[in-house]
């Protein structure tokens, strides 16, 4: 069966395609369609495996590949040991007739992996003398039944009716699929082979020569998850996404499997063509912007944007990602499309040209620039209303003005596009609003109201599936958990962030997801885990990306600080700051707290000094509660280091005040009990209990509540003289040299905050 349908595949690709990829190297050529090595126009016997490593190394034009790579693309990481890797490539290299040691045009680089080292000239043929009436189309897909244990009866179809599901969406997006009997014959006899899914959720397949789609239905409560897995080129896709309907998850999957499917294949102008070529290529990027997977269709917009007939709305979408990217050719790029939008008198995409530029200028770090083309931005995009890109254009506007602290201009904005999204809601726009309410939220800028339930938002994300924009609204929910004291919940959800970034290929939501779990490692006293997110960050792809440099010292300084080292954390942080503060969500409050902390345990009191100076500086000149409660919180830190007990108490209590229900309550929380303790107002243990698992998960929070639970330490804690405080239990165990006194110090001289 499987053999008869790769034949079939076999014959249906050499009638239809109208295009035939060869490498040229050598004495040797490779074809792609007809999967042939060629050594002096003879065809040689080569394994499948073997072919696909080589056909792999070629498409990579020269870069390296390492041993987990290759293990996943070539080999969908089968039950296989690395020992596979060398004995395709000695086959190939067979192939290729190359004998004793010369290595041949395959590199092997020590400890890291493989490359494709000699010249390569790469060939498009079309195999027919005149223009074929269509452009080609994509390979077939074959979708098998769905893996599914459902507890409910009434959802036995699903195993099988999920195929009619897929394929009918395949087909409304121009992709040609294995009919339903087949692949429910295949699929059994895929399972009499032993087929499974794997431990790490991808499944097993035996490849037969054309992409099969594999997926899994589970129950969540009563809601449920589809994972599904396919390799289509020698490369790995797949999704887990969540939702209240086995129906509508199958719909969704096979829109990115369409998009997928599409975009590998490519669409090709021909002439006389040129409406259907753009109607393909508008259907291909509207469903890329609409499943949050629009650099999936980078390349197709890449080669539209170069031709003079590309319409506005593709040129949006491709400048908005390069400013996102703050790609330096953004400028150029956002003058060329405002003055196309110009030539058509299209206002709303003049407008969001300046949107994309002002994204681009901010971060760039050119604050003012960025305000000024956002407001001028939304102006005409205000004024073209109602437009297809209205209500993202606000979003965008009230983005770039959250980030420059222009707290209340976001939130009209804010309102403005969410009252137009629940006019004709999509998931997609759903998930934008909500992840802006939620970067609001974070930045201290809650005032956007009850437009929107928070938990829909995040189901929606959960539909989108393991995007960008699900990562965001996974690490900002994740910190929200935090802000509740719990934890538990919290990891979950940074892990879940992180996940969801990384197959997303979002390098910012990669950045920011290691920055919080990182930052949430350092506070549980987990050194392997925020080494594992410094490393994550130290690679060049996420290293050069905006933010980079800034979350790499943070974490840092995160890492000094738990070593000891308190006077090289501070070096560090205030580089950080330099790129991150007062830069939206990428600066939390909690962020200026762990500043001053460290200049305090340095014994550094001039920096504290400086760094309170510019918190109250900047609370003047844009005042915001949150900044309010961080200016006094540091004053309350630095008068308690000079002293003054009594006055940091009163400084703690208004800042706890006006910092409720936020990530950084918690933290102040620590330092308030303190103080109070300190002061002989008899707290109780009890007090710390909105901090939830702050209190066990962090060595402030251990060593507070074991003070509170031995009352006759309180005269130690009247700070007579710096000693080292400890328990009845134990020692305690947060110690810092004091470099300035050149002994050990406590509590004595800064706050126990869990920063």
């Amino acid at each position: 069966m499987a053999w008869r349908i790769a034949h079939k595949e076999s014959k249906m690709t050499e009638k239809s395609s109208a295009w035939r990829e060869e490498y040229h190297f050598a004495n040797c050529v490779i074809r792609s369609d007809t999967r042939e090595l060629l050594r002096d126009g003879v065809a040689q016997k080569i394994e499948r495996r073997s072919f696909d490593l080589i056909l792999y190394l070629l498409k990579l034009e020269g870069r390296v590949a390492s041993k987990d790579e290759l293990l996943e693309h070539v080999w969908g990481n089968h039950f296989v040991s690395e020992s596979v890797i060398a004995q395709s490539i000695m086959k190939v290299r067979k192939a290729l007739g190359i004998t004793g040691k010369e290595p041949g045009p395959i590199k092997t680089v020590h400890r890291v992996g493989y490359r494709f080292a000699s010249e390569v000239r790469k060939a498009i043929h079309s195999p027919h003398a005149t223009p074929p009436a269509r452009p080609p189309g994509p390979t077939r897909i074959l979708w098998l039944p769905t893996d599914c244990a459902l507890p409910r009866a009434d959802l036995s179809w699903v195993r099988y009716g999920l195929i009619s599901v897929a394929t009918h969406v395949l087909h409304g997006h121009g992709v040609p699929t294995v009919p339903a009997s087949e692949a429910i014959r295949l699929h059994e006899s895929l399972e009499e082979d032993g087929t499974h899914w794997a431990e790490d959720q991808r499944p097993s397949i035996r490849e037969i020569g054309i992409p099969m789609v594999r997926s899994r239905m589970t129950a969540l409560g009563d809601q449920f998850r589809l994972e599904w897995w396919m390799q289509i080129d020698g490369i790995g896709h797949g999704n887990q996404i969540e939702g209240p309907a086995p129906a509508e998850l199958a719909l969704r999957a096979a829109r990115e499997v369409a998009l997928i499917a599409r975009t590998r294949s490519g669409v090709q102008l021909t002439p006389g063509h040129e409406a259907t070529f753009w109607e393909d290529a508008s259907q291909l990027v509207s469903l890329s912007v609409s499943l949050d997977q629009t650099v999936k269709a980078m390349p197709l917009m890449a080669i539209c944007v170069d031709m003079p007939q590309c319409p506005l709305h593709i040129w949006a979408e491709f400048v908005l990602v390069m400013a996102q990217r703050a790609d330096e050719a953004t400028p150029v790029l956002t003058q060329r499309m405002a003055h196309l939008a110009r030539l058509a008198q299209d206002c709303a995409h003049e407008g969001w040209a300046l949107l994309c530029s002002a994204k681009y200028q901010l971060l760039q770090h050119r604050t003012a620039e960025a305000v000024e083309q956002a407001m001028n931005g939304v102006a005409m995009v205000r004024h073209a209303a109602p437009h297809a890109c209205h209500a993202r254009a606000l979003l965008l506007a009230s983005h770039v003005l959250a980030f420059a602290g222009k707290s209340s201009e976001a939130s009209v904005l804010w309102r403005e596009a969410a009252t137009l999204v629940s006019q004709v809601p999509s998931p997609d726009m759903v998930c934008r609003v909500h992840l802006l309410r939620c970067e609001l939220d974070h930045m201290g800028m809650g005032q956007t109201g009850g437009a929107e339930n928070p938990i829909d938002g995040l189901a929606t994300a959960r539909w989108l599936g393991l995007t960008p924009m699900t990562a965001w609204i996974q690490v900002l929910h994740g910190l929200q958990s935090c802000a509740r004291g719990e934890w538990a919940t919290c990891r979950r959800q940074l892990e879940a962030g992180l996940h969801a970034s990384e197959k997303g290929e979002s390098a910012l939501a990669q950045l920011f997801a290691h920055l919080q779990l990182g930052s949430f490692h350092a506070r549980c006293d987990d050194q392997a885990g925020l080494v594992a997110c410094m490393n994550a960050v130290d690679q060049p792809a996420l290293r050069s990306a905006p933010m980079g440099s800034a979350v790499a010292r943070w974490l840092q300084a995160r890492r000094c600080y738990l070593a000891g080292d308190a006077v090289q954390a501070l070096s560090l942080a205030e580089k950080a700051m330099e790129e991150m503060a007062d830069f939206g969500i990428w600066c939390a409050e909690d962020h200026w707290l762990f500043v001053a902390q460290l200049a305090l345990v340095a014994g550094n009191r001039r920096a504290a000094r400086a760094l309170l100076q510019r918190l109250q500086a900047r609370h003047e000149h844009r005042p915001l509660q949150t900044r309010q409660a961080t200016a006094l919180a540091v004053e309350g830190m630095v008068e308690y280091a000079e002293g003054n007990a009594s006055k940091a108490l009163l400084l703690l209590e208004q800042a706890c005040r006006l910092a409720r229900g936020s990530l950084m309550a918690n933290i102040l929380l620590f330092g308030h009990t303190w103080l109070a303790l300190i002061d002989g107002r008899n707290p109780s243990p009890a007090q710390l209990a909105p901090a939830g698992q702050w209190v066990e998960a962090t060595r402030e929070g251990r060593h507070l509540r074991t003070m509170l639970l031995n009352k006759p330490y309180w005269a130690i804690a009247q700070r007579h003289h710096p000693v080292l405080l400890e328990a009845a239990a134990r020692p305690m165990a947060h110690r810092v040299t004091d470099v300035g006194e050149g002994g050990h110090s406590s509590y004595a001289h800064y706050l126990p905050l869990p920063v």
